[in-house]
């Protein structure tokens, strides 16, 4: 026959400045719990000031879960509250461990550091000495990883080659469906907004001029690199993040591995590789996608396209594209790995170190495409 569970009791006992709670029957979930337990704590906190420690005994607890530890996490609490030792080396060791492992996990803070930091230029001032702050990590991870790609062509970095051809597989062959798509689209859009402007002239056959000088120079590269930056950023972000979080970065570098070397570099090089060729693809598919406007709206032929661009597209348009590209691949790759390398030891840190690689990528990429135009533009490229 089931045994019937024996009420939870307890019984404090004050004496000079030592609080002893004494704990008896079975402390679980599915016993009348008393109601007052917490409430007469924290009164015997409030009317006996001078308390200095606290000790806790339940050798006479026969069964205990959940409730109890919440019950002496509480206490725990009003110690801290009121400054007063807790005495907890007469509990069981499994408790014990439970009462350090919540201790652990670190408080979060959010909703505080929103109601605390409600002035505007308060705000703002914080965003900026925060972006100053992911800058400088940036710029010294970048410098961290030019001197593992500098060993790399010394022939003294240790990493795997065939870790450099996944990553270009997974960065070439496996992003070429949505490079073809988006760039397609994006060359379709151009064309169907120059064919407008260009009909009201009368000057419909430079649609190819505008698309494939367009695409060549900076539109297949950008589009590249944001999508690469989503795709490809975010995973290494978020491989690299997990890995921190499983303590495998640690684990490499107690076996005299530089992660830089071995985690960072093949990244970097299979996402350079291939991003200038995906580029030269791109540049294919967004004037292919031109082509299709300006047969479909403007009954132009493919052969009257195609000369046309092949006319106004140079090699200088097609080298600033390439270069161009070249940068993207190693910002993309950079700044997904630094997100990933610096992210918190949680789920919660992963996820946002992610969302960081993928915003950060993406600024830096139309910055360094601002830059690099107006560059072009003053050497006469």
């Amino acid at each position: 026959m089931p045994v019937d569970n024996v009420s939870p009791e307890y019984r404090i006992n004050y004496n000079h400045s030592i609080l002893d709670i004494e704990l008896f029957g079975d402390w679980i979930l599915d016993s009348e719990y008393p109601d007052d337990f917490d409430d007469e704590l924290e009164l015997q906190f409030k009317k006996n000031s001078d308390i200095k420690q606290v000790n806790v005994t339940m050798t006479q607890v026969t069964q205990w879960n959940s409730a109890l530890l919440t019950s002496i996490l509480s206490l725990k609490k009003l110690c801290l509250q009121f400054q007063v030792q807790l005495d907890t080396t007469q509990l069981p060791a499994e408790m014990i461990r439970l009462i350090d492992l919540s201790s652990k996990v670190p408080k979060r803070d959010v909703d505080d550091h929103i109601a605390k930091n409600t002035k505007f230029l308060h705000n703002v001032g914080s965003n900026v000495i925060s972006s100053i702050k992911e800058t400088g990590e940036v710029i010294a991870f970048l410098s961290n990883a030019s001197v593992a790609f500098i060993s790399m062509l010394r022939g003294k970095a240790v990493y795997r080659s065939s870790d450099t051809w996944l990553v270009m597989q997974q960065t070439g062959a496996e992003a070429m469906p949505i490079v073809s798509l988006l760039n397609f689209l994006v060359g379709a859009i151009l064309g169907y907004i120059g064919a407008m402007q260009l009909e009201k002239f009368g000057a419909e056959i430079f649609i190819g001029d505008m698309v494939g000088v367009a695409m060549t120079r900076e539109i297949a590269a950008i589009i590249t690199a944001i999508i690469m930056a989503g795709r490809s950023g975010a995973a290494f972000a978020a491989q690299l993040g997990t890995m921190k979080v499983n303590e495998e970065i640690d684990a490499l570098r107690s076996m005299g591995l530089s992660p830089m070397e071995f985690l960072v570099l093949p990244r970097m090089i299979g996402m350079m590789l291939m991003m200038p060729l995906l580029a030269i693809y791109a540049n294919f598919m967004g004037i292919f996608g031109g082509a299709l406007v300006a047969y479909t709206m403007l009954n132009i032929s493919l052969e009257q396209y195609l000369s046309v661009v092949i006319k106004s597209v140079g090699l200088n348009d097609l080298g600033a594209g390439i270069f161009m590209s070249l940068v993207f691949g190693a910002i993309v790759a950079v700044v997904g790995c630094q997100k990933g390398m610096s992210c918190g030891k949680s789920a919660e840190a992963v996820g946002a170190s992610t969302t960081s690689a993928v915003v950060t990528s993406t600024v830096i990429i139309f910055v360094c495409a601002a830059i690099l135009t107006v560059v072009y533009g003053a050497l006469g490229i």
